[in-house]
């Protein structure tokens, strides 16, 4: 640290000082983000600390300079950094090509699994074991009916191809009508990654162990609750219009097709809640993939 000065330099130095500023304000270039200009003397005037002035020239010049080209070069990088929004990285073909092949095999591995959770819903009351999984094996229907020698594609390729399906046709919707979801709207809050897809994959098992160990009093109490829950979890985990009104044409279908499970109100009801709830989680793995 350098020698203070005596009072009568302070106050010379004061008064030197402030006319050597008077000069320099009266003389200052246009607005810009150049040494010299008037904002950056404004915000160099506003952060020096005020104790500069009891030390040495030599000190204060070169901490000064030190000061003035961080600042410059911080203000610098601040302009030069676009928009997160704006910066869009163009992919090659073959990366495009990569993507939407790994994106096909992870659905259809998914689309596999499926039916093996499906089968593990059942209830205390009127639902049975396997009577949802019904809806996938309209798949097993058509491969026997169209092809030749059934044997020649198993049943897990059937149902591996229903989950590209399934997880294919919100991104398809996406990009068919245009309306993905735009930054600085109302659908920005939900984001479509791996974690969103296992939270969702969480939240169906935690579901159909509930159903199953809960000691409903009827089969309706259990899938009215779950289609209440249905509303409040397509609100936590998507909230997009395409998905609810997807979904529940899917829960339509499967419950229709299916009339000789759907006896009662409340199979019908866990037919539209349990493929309502599993396209909402294949459109998310959909979107996630082919974005």
């Amino acid at each position: 640290m350098g020698k203070k000065k005596s009072k009568s330099q302070v106050r010379s130095n004061d008064t030197s000082g402030a006319a050597a500023s008077f000069k320099k304000a009266t003389s200052l270039p246009p607005l810009g983000n150049k040494l010299g200009s008037a904002s950056f003397t404004a915000i160099n005037t506003l952060t020096k600390p005020a104790l500069f002035s009891f030390y040495d020239e030599d000190i204060t010049k070169n901490e000064g300079d030190v000061y003035d080209k961080t600042l410059l070069s911080n203000a610098s990088q601040l302009e030069m950094v676009a928009p997160p929004d704006a910066v869009k990285h163009e992919r090659s073909l073959y990366v495009k090509i990569i993507n939407f092949i790994a994106a096909i095999f992870i659905l259809f591995i998914a689309g596999v699994l499926f039916p093996t959770v499906s089968e593990c819903l059942f209830d205390n009351d009127q639902l049975a074991k396997g009577d949802i999984v019904s809806f996938l094996q309209h798949g097993l229907a058509l491969k026997n009916k169209f092809v030749s020698d059934p044997n020649v594609v198993p049943d897990w390729a059937v149902f591996g191809i229903e989950g590209v399906i399934l997880g294919s046709i919100v991104p398809f919707i996406d990009c068919f009508v245009k309306c993905r979801r735009l930054p600085n709207t109302r659908s920005s809050m939900y984001k479509n990654s791996l974690g969103s897809f296992i939270r969702c994959a969480n939240t169906l098992l935690g579901i159909i162990f509930g159903i199953r160990k809960i000691e409903w009093s009827s089969s309706l109490q259990a899938a009215g609750a779950w289609s209440l829950l249905n509303i409040v979890l397509w609100l936590f985990f998507d909230g997009t219009l395409t998905v609810l009104i997807s979904g529940l044409v899917v829960g339509a279908i499967s419950a229709f097709s299916c009339t000789q499970y759907v006896s009662q109100l409340s199979q019908t009801l866990y037919f539209i809640d349990f493929y309502f709830f599993g396209f909402l989680m294949f459109s998310k793995l959909g979107r996630y993939l082919f974005d």
